[in-house]
């Protein structure tokens, strides 16, 4: 019947759900250390990673809009204050249009901060491994306890009882 179906059909999403991998973007505009050291970590813990150098391929419109959605503090979040070109530009966000700043982005990317590290809802600039804990999902979280807390269970083959 419908409801068997329905029914099993949910349960196999249920087992198969460890494979649903959110998707996270590094945008990028210098291969800095920073850049480096996330990709780095994405590797090092299994997550699938798109990178794009933002030099070579700009950003539309509406990607920078969407950032900014994304951003919990907006401009301050993505424009790099301490920029040689964001200094030379004497670009303000604070005093600029969404269409100006856009547009500012567009011909000049190195005012952005790098790299830029997104997901469907989730922003961060640079590399701080504090913060880059924010992509990894709850379950896999889980997993790692688990294991940290198993090593501190079973004795090292060093250590022998006294």
């Amino acid at each position: 019947s419908l409801y068997i179906i329905v029914k099993l059909a949910k349960m196999s999403f249920k087992a198969h759900k460890r494979w649903f991998v959110q998707m996270v973007n590094l945008y990028f505009h210098t291969n800095d250390p920073s850049k480096r050291k996330a990709v780095q970590w994405f590797a090092k813990h299994d997550i699938a990673l798109t990178q794009r150098n933002i030099e070579k391929e700009p950003l539309s419109a509406a990607e920078i809009q969407q950032l900014l959605t994304i951003s919990l503090n907006g401009t301050d979040d993505l424009v790099s204050q301490r920029s040689r070109e964001t200094k030379a530009l004497k670009i303000d966000p604070d005093q600029m249009t969404l269409n100006e700043l856009t547009a500012a982005i567009q011909k000049s990317p190195h005012i952005l901060k790098n790299p830029i590290i997104f997901s469907e809802n989730k922003l961060i600039t640079g590399f701080d491994k504090e913060k880059m804990g924010l992509f990894i999902s709850k379950q896999q979280r889980r997993i790692e306890l688990k294991r940290l807390l198993q090593s501190f269970a079973t004795p090292s083959p060093q250590a022998k009882p006294a």
